[in-house]
């Protein structure tokens, strides 16, 4: 038996090959991948980590850890894209495209507020305009740009909220 290739035909079912139609695992594990960030922020606004014991800001630095673990997934989404293209000659945008956003998440867990999630807020920008992009040129599926440009709009707006509502540069 041969490995399958890119030039392989593919034996999945016309539903599952159309790029237009979003698979519902996706937009299920998509939304509950948003929930961390909602119920971060909620638990900073109403000051949990105080409540449950835990150290001042606990909640809040999970909400920017958090961002940072999911930049580094959707950075993982570009090297996959990388590795599969035919042309290769965009393969090394993509995997610079894959590290980079990543490590500048990973530097907001060594910065102060409020600039640490300015930067997570400003890699989730970067990801999903590169993601919606990648769709638009047919790297990937149509329903993926779809799907981050509203996972994006989300996380985005649930980090603005923190940004505006949470402490600044204090404690």
């Amino acid at each position: 038996m041969t490995a399958p290739t890119l030039d392989t035909p593919d034996p999945a079912p016309a539903a599952l090959r159309d790029d237009r139609v979003m698979p519902t695992s996706a937009m299920a594990l998509g939304a509950a991948g948003v929930i961390p960030f909602v119920a971060l922020t909620v638990a900073a606004l109403v000051q949990a980590d105080a409540r449950l014991g835990l150290p001042s800001g606990f909640a809040r630095a999970g909400l920017v850890a958090y961002g940072v673990v999911i930049a580094s997934f959707l950075g993982g989404v570009r090297w996959g894209v990388g590795l599969l293209i035919p042309n290769r000659e965009h393969a090394p945008s993509l995997f610079v495209m894959s590290v980079l956003p990543p490590l500048v998440a990973w530097g907001a867990l060594f910065m102060s507020r409020p600039h640490d999630l300015v930067v997570v807020i400003g890699c989730f920008l970067v990801l999903g305009v590169s993601d919606v992009a990648l769709a638009w040129r047919g790297a990937a599926p149509r329903w993926y740009g779809t799907l981050r440009l509203a996972l994006t709009a989300a996380v985005v707006c649930t980090l603005l909220v923190a940004l505006a509502m949470l402490p600044g540069a204090e404690g």
